[in-house]
């Protein structure tokens, strides 16, 4: 027996059945249970769907809107998320499979295109090898197969729509899935592309390969064509035909329905499930239909039990799964998010360049205003207070709202990749914290130079750096709280709106606007206070004397003279050492681990709510 038969492959689906509970609170929401017990009423979506699917089918799923092609699809891959139940049976040659053993099996196209758009495809289709531990030679072989060896160099922005689910697929056959799981691959595309696409699919399940099934709307005769397999599904979420393409003239002459000779069959069939549409009006159609569907049971029912003596070996199934090789270690996994997001910088970098030019004019503004300001006089020191707060709150500020859009623009991908189980979600969050810690470094040394160059400190190059090493790790630690907003909300906007009012009670705990001896505690929840007090006793402490006006009153109001660096410090309520600010460089370090844990758990828990697709 040849490698084809042995690793041919038979899905099943027994009395599938998928409901969701409704929510909100609707007055038309339909509620069960005893008094004081009620819950909302379950709608059915999906209901007992059989059918089964093996190598070297093409299967279109069809039907209308509101159908149930969507759900089947997601059923029968088990990759079906959100608040559904589930029931019935789901096997692979006679085996019942779990959720993770499917995605072990299977792969899964979704409708629209994932991917990072500034990598080429030989970029897009090597880190996606090495995150599946694959060779970069197989990923090449796969993008020859599938007719992308012409647009390798190419980026992915710049592809056409057929291209691009040819990436989506090349993805996929990575792993050499038995069965390939297709939302939607047509939509968008003009009637070549569609075709393209079709033709790229129709030639994986040569030679019984594999099977691919696909949910598919109004296709083009063209496209219809090229399937081998129909489900047709009606409104309400039940199947009327599923079958052989070539069977479907005599099951509809069988309940009176005489399909045209010319025109597309698609369009017929939409006409006949349309809503309102009656495809079974006469008792004689729905025994036709029970008598057809009677056989296709017993043809499964049949097949099923030949599962151990036949070509669908339950052996080859039980050692893909016990072998699979298909995921690397944390280590590597972090390595190789590491270096995509680098790249995918690398790509950006005029964009970055931009942003940060627009950044680094508000230095020179701040620089412009605090111009050669020194202290010399009793009335400079306000001027040193407003030109070191104004600094870093502009620094904290920038630094924090810059995270506000990573995971809200990258959830598609995340969610796509981690329902995959690409890569862990942990492993995930860690890169992208660990790439964000050189940049707020790089930018706190950057904006604060501009300042300090321009504003007349009379400090040494050392204190400079100690400015810039403290007020980035407050900067480290406002992103984790940026983090944690985008996390909690997962919406760019609201996190804006939430964060407004955060920050403004970190400000005023920042030590300008109110004394911090008056909040002991409080204090040290404000990333403002640890780069105002750090920078402050690093510039005050090297200021040896300050000298005193000769009038200290302003009209009838007393005016403290504060002789000494550590005089002015004392005014604020800071710390008057240097050894006072290693319980600050603990706390921020604790407080930036306990807010990262936090906002991941968030994350998470986000994520698994909204789905993987």
């Amino acid at each position: 027996m040849d490698t084809q038969l042995r690793s041919a492959v038979l899905l099943e689906w027994k009395n599938l059945t998928v409901s969701v509970r409704p929510t909100g609170n609707s007055s038309q929401t339909e509620w069960t249970g005893r008094p004081g017990h009620q819950q909302r009423k379950e709608t059915v979506i999906l209901r007992n769907a059989n059918g089964a699917v093996r190598s070297d089918n093409l299967v279109a799923i069809m039907g209308p809107s509101g159908a149930g092609k969507t759900t089947l699809l997601a059923a029968i891959s088990m990759r079906i998320t959100g608040a559904t139940t589930v029931h019935g049976k789901v096997l692979i040659n006679g085996l019942y499979v779990t959720r993770t053993q499917m995605k072990q099996l299977t792969g899964f196209v979704p409708q629209y295109d994932i991917a990072l758009k500034s990598l080429t495809v030989a970029e897009h289709l090597s880190f996606a090898a090495k995150l599946k531990n694959v060779g970069y030679v197989g990923a090449m072989r796969i993008a020859n197969e599938l007719g992308l060896q012409g647009c390798l160099s190419t980026r992915i922005a710049h592809l056409s729509g057929g291209e691009r689910k040819k990436v989506n697929l090349a993805g996929e056959l990575l792993t050499e899935p038995q069965i390939l799981f297709c939302d939607e691959p047509t939509t968008g595309l003009d009637s070549y592309n569609a075709a393209s696409v079709m033709k790229t699919l129709q030639s994986l399940v040569e030679n019984g390969r594999r099977a691919v099934v696909c949910t598919i709307h109004d296709p083009p005769s063209q496209v219809f064509q090229r399937f081998s397999d129909v489900i047709l599904m009606q409104d309400g979420g039940s199947v009327l035909y599923q079958g052989p393409t070539a069977d479907r003239v005599v099951f509809f002459n069988s309940i009176g329905k005489v399909l045209p000779v010319t025109g597309n069959p698609a369009d017929y069939y939409f006409q006949l499930v349309s809503p309102g549409a009656s495809v079974s009006p006469a008792s004689e159609a729905e025994e036709a239909i029970h008598r057809h569907e009677t056989i296709r049971k017993a043809c499964r029912e049949n097949i099923a039990r030949k599962c151990l003596t036949t070509r669908y070996h339950q052996a080859m199934i039980i050692q893909k799964l016990t072998n699979d090789k298909h995921r690397v270690c944390r280590a590597r996994q972090l390595t190789i998010l590491l270096h995509r997001t680098a790249l995918t910088s690398i790509r950006n970098f005029r964009e970055y360049l931009t942003v940060t030019a627009i950044f680094m004019f508000t230095s020179v503004v701040i620089a412009s205003l605090y111009y050669e300001v020194r202290p010399l006089t009793q009335t400079s020191i306000q001027d040193i207070r407003g030109a070191l707060f104004l600094m870093i709150s502009e620094l904290v500020y920038t630094t924090s709202y810059g995270v506000f859009y990573t995971f809200p623009a990258e959830m598609p991908l995340i969610r796509r990749e981690i329902g995959e189980k690409t890569y862990n979600l942990s492993v995930y969050y860690a890169h992208k914290v660990l790439y964000s810690i050189p940049r707020a470094f790089f930018e706190s040394f950057l904006f604060i130079g501009v300042i300090y160059a321009s504003v007349g400190f009379t400090t040494d190059f050392l204190t400079y750096c100690s400015m810039s090493l403290v007020t980035g790790a407050a900067s480290v630690l406002a992103m984790a709280y940026g983090y944690l907003l985008s996390c909690t909300s997962g919406s760019t906007n609201m996190a804006i709106e939430i964060s407004n009012i955060v920050f403004l009670a970190f400000m005023l705990l920042g030590g300008l606007y109110l004394n911090v001896n008056a909040f002991p505690m409080l204090k040290y929840l404000s990333c403002f206070f640890f780069a105002s007090e750090g920078v402050s006793v690093y510039y005050w402490l090297s200021i040896g004397s300050i000298p005193c006006d000769s009038d200290q009153r302003r009209g009838n109001e007393t005016v403290t003279c504060l002789p000494t660096g550590i005089a002015v410090l004392e005014d604020a309520g800071y710390a008057t050492s240097y050894e006072a600010l290693e319980l600050n460089y603990l706390v921020m370090a604790v407080q930036i681990v306990l807010v990262h844990l936090l906002a991941y758990v968030l994350l998470r828990r986000f994520v698994r709510k909204a789905g993987f697709y």
